[in-house]
């Protein structure tokens, strides 16, 4: 008998101008407070959406025990939390898409997918990816892929 499982990826596209720079296809873990929160969800009348990106740089990954990218969370030069636009796709697919444009040189070295704007503790899923520095004006295009499917 198949079970339900969540598989989440994450693609991060750094671009100057139009100039793509890099483009990464990472995959992640859902944290324990994500899984908590998933398990509300489909079991309750929850309404809260993980509908946020953050960037950190942090370049540890998370580990499943992790409720938030760590200490180095990114909150200004335009990188701040911000809300996704999703997007539906096949069955049990969606995405959450984010692209933010730097104000300021700044390194990432990890996102995350959060289900609130701004209050710490509750980060769905995150990863370290390989650093990227961007220079003021440079965007990095965020787009996780969420997939609910039999396992």
């Amino acid at each position: 008998m198949p079970t339900l499982g969540i598989k989440l990826d994450v693609k991060i596209e750094h671009r100057r101008g139009k100039k793509l720079l890099s483009r990464q296809n990472v995959k992640n873990i859902a944290v324990n407070a994500g899984l908590n929160w998933a398990r509300t969800h489909l079991g309750s009348s929850g309404t809260t959406r993980a509908d946020y990106i953050g960037l950190s740089s942090n370049v540890s990954a998370p580990a499943a025990g992790d409720t938030d990218l760590g200490v180095t969370v990114l909150t200004d030069s335009g990188l701040a939390r911000a809300q996704g636009t999703y997007a539906a796709g096949g069955t049990g697919v969606y995405t959450m898409a984010k692209t933010f444009t730097a104000t300021a040189t700044k390194t990432v070295a990890s996102v995350g997918l959060y289900y609130s704007a701004t209050t710490p503790d509750n980060l769905l899923a995150g990863v370290a990816v390989a650093s990227v520095t961007l220079a003021t004006n440079d965007t990095l295009t965020i787009t996780w892929t969420v997939t609910v499917a039999n396992v």
